[in-house]
């Protein structure tokens, strides 16, 4: 009788240990699965780093103050995307880049630049690789182009809750 209920504590207390591991790899198999999860996943787990987008070749960085105008700029996607400011560039460059969206972009990134950083919609001027976002904005005139760029990242929880529902989309 003593060694019928020994092997039955045994037996629950093997089952009490396994179930967590056994759980998490369920989960994990599960979200591997699913398209971007584990990008999401990753992305949300790794140490916040700056990322920057390449200063448009030619820029040459500068200690100026950026005008109001351009900082307004900035400020509004922070708000609106909810992100934290992390770095701001300020450059020169004899250039004179295009106002206009699009055609700033095609003129001051390169192909691959541009395949990696893919444009936000919401306003101008913002692009996003992962949970970073760059907001590059110019200010011409007639001696050239001044450029600020800001590195902004999403917070952890934000990249995950979005992508993980845009991702999660076709099971649910």
């Amino acid at each position: 009788m003593a060694m019928g209920r020994w092997r039955m504590v045994m037996k629950s207390r093997l089952t009490i240990l396994a179930a967590p591991p056994a759980v998490c790899l369920l989960v994990a198999l599960w979200a591997m699965s699913v398209p971007g999860a584990p990008q999401a996943l990753r992305e949300c787990l790794r140490a916040t780093t700056v990322e920057m987008m390449p200063l448009p070749e030619g820029c040459a960085p500068t200690d100026e103050t950026p005008p109001a105008s351009l900082m307004r700029v900035v400020e509004q996607q922070r708000d609106f995307y909810h992100l934290t400011l992390q770095r701001l560039i300020l450059c020169r460059t004899p250039r004179r880049f295009p106002q206009s969206e699009p055609s700033f972009a095609e003129t001051a990134f390169d192909a691959a630049t541009r395949r990696r950083w893919l444009p936000l919609y919401v306003g101008c001027c913002s692009y996003q690789f992962r949970r970073h976002v760059a907001v590059v904005v110019a200010d011409v005139n007639e001696s050239g182009s001044m450029v600020v760029e800001a590195a902004l990242v999403q917070s952890s929880w934000d990249y995950l809750r979005l992508n993980w529902a845009r991702d999660r989309s076709p099971w649910f």
